[in-house]
């Protein structure tokens, strides 16, 4: 009795391991191709549609492909990768996409501005960008040599 009940244990531990790959190739396949189907997805692995279909839903992943759906054209949205109907998922990865990184001019610090801003206000000014008006008065001021008033002058109290 112990030796079939042992052999039983050895069922059990490979039966577990097969079920765990079986589980492994049905994710690595839906995430690597979204316009398998799940008929060609169990024919590749080795198991029923249906178990095709539970371990999809158990992991969270689509379960219907791309290719289904009657939608003419996709896109990878261009800030973020998902897949979807527009060239932008969100209306915050598109603005998130019309940022361009600048570094100020003066101080150095990193700082974001609109596509259409910067064309606009840097157009002719392309060698000296600043975050702010602080910065650009600062560097104006150090460059053009321009001081702060002196009223301890001539006219002035001493």
């Amino acid at each position: 009795m112990p030796q079939t009940q042992l052999s039983r244990r050895e069922a059990n531990r490979t039966d577990f391991s097969l079920r765990s790959n079986t589980r492994e190739q049905v994710k690595k396949l839906r995430i690597s191709n979204m316009f398998i189907s799940m008929s060609v997805i169990a024919r590749l692995v080795g198991v029923s549609r249906q178990r095709v279909f539970q371990i999809l839903q158990e992991e969270g992943l689509p379960t219907k492909h791309l290719a289904s759906q009657k939608i003419k054209y996709r896109y990878s949205c261009l800030a973020c990768g998902k897949i979807s109907t527009h060239k932008f998922c969100s209306d915050e990865c598109q603005k998130k996409w019309q940022q361009i990184p600048v570094v100020c001019t003066f101080c150095g610090k990193l700082f974001f501005r609109n596509v259409h801003q910067f064309l606009a206000n840097y157009r002719e000014h392309s060698s000296a960008l600043f975050c702010s008006r602080n910065c650009q008065g600062r560097w104006i001021g150090e460059h053009y040599g321009f001081k702060s008033p002196n009223h301890s002058g001539p006219g002035g109290n001493t």
